[in-house]
């Protein structure tokens, strides 16, 4: 088993606490993250996803509750928050939040830059982040504003990759782009997690991407973690999933219909794995 790299303990998050509009948007969630880990954090819109990744890397204190990184509290006073934040990386949903620098170059460079790289390092940095997200070379000097949703999106990935973190966090990193540019990034991300031995937490609407890359998923529902298992032991779930409004995978549902009459059947989280689960049923018969 691998270490664990991030913890959360009865984490809590109130807003407006003690005023008519108080609203606990992360009510006491507990769970262990591994390194080297793949994992999917799914829920409605308000289930307080986002609320919980920021505090994951230190950006937003919890009105109680703990987050150990490497078993240390984040919020203890002699805890580096900011080498945190090199350690935890986290892309916004919406990129231009994150992109203010003059070229693509010098975004991507700002991160390493301010943790005292040499600018050999530096380079070899923006190197890393440019080819983990697939951005050409010809967009190195061209503003991050000119660019499409798509490209700022990679901009904003790469500079956090160019910082190595050990943790990665994405908040819907492929909101807005085509089918190929999902697969693109998705694919890129697996890459540098392979590569660097990091943790991977993406936090989707598309549960299709989340069973292509995700060995754990989170469910969130209304600030509560309902779920927390493999991927397909939490899609086997899937009349509950849709009970608080999510939409399982086409197939997944399609097999988990098959399951009422012949309960033998798997969970199904793709294509693939239903024409292979179909072919061991009928022994390959065309």
């Amino acid at each position: 088993m691998s270490d664990v790299i991030l913890q959360a303990q009865g984490l809590t998050q109130i807003y407006g606490a003690g005023t008519p509009f108080e609203k606990t948007a992360v009510n006491n969630v507990s769970f262990e993250l591994y390194e080297n880990e793949f994992i999917g954090v799914i829920g409605h819109t308000g289930s307080g996803k986002s609320t919980l990744i920021q505090m994951l890397n230190g950006l937003m204190k919890p009105t109680s509750g703990t987050v150990l990184f490497r078993g240390k509290d984040v919020w203890e006073k002699k805890f580096d928050r900011r080498s945190l934040r090199a350690n935890v990386g986290l892309v916004f949903q919406y990129p231009e939040y994150q992109l203010f620098e003059e070229t693509v170059e010098k975004d991507i460079a700002f991160g390493p830059r301010n943790m005292g790289l040499s600018e050999d390092q530096i380079s070899a940095r923006v190197q890393e982040g440019m080819y983990f997200t697939g951005l050409s070379e010809q967009l190195r000097d061209k503003s991050p504003f000119e660019l499409s949703g798509g490209q700022k999106c990679r901009v904003a990935i790469a500079g956090i990759l160019a910082m190595r973190p050990q943790v990665l966090i994405l908040d819907e990193p492929t909101a807005g782009l085509d089918p190929k540019g999902c697969n693109e990034i998705l694919s890129n991300i697996r890459t540098y997690q392979k590569e660097e031995n990091a943790t991977v937490i993406l936090v989707s609407h598309s549960m299709e991407d989340i069973a292509a890359y995700a060995g754990r998923v989170m469910v969130l529902e209304q600030g509560s973690l309902k779920m927390f298992g493999d991927t397909p032991s939490v899609y086997a779930r899937g009349e509950e999933l849709l009970a608080m409004g999510l939409n399982v995978p086409q197939i997944t549902r399609v097999f988990l219909s098959l399951s009422k009459r012949y309960e033998s059947l798997p969970s199904v989280l793709s294509p693939e794995q239903a024409v292979r689960c179909l072919d061991e049923i009928t022994g390959g018969a065309k």
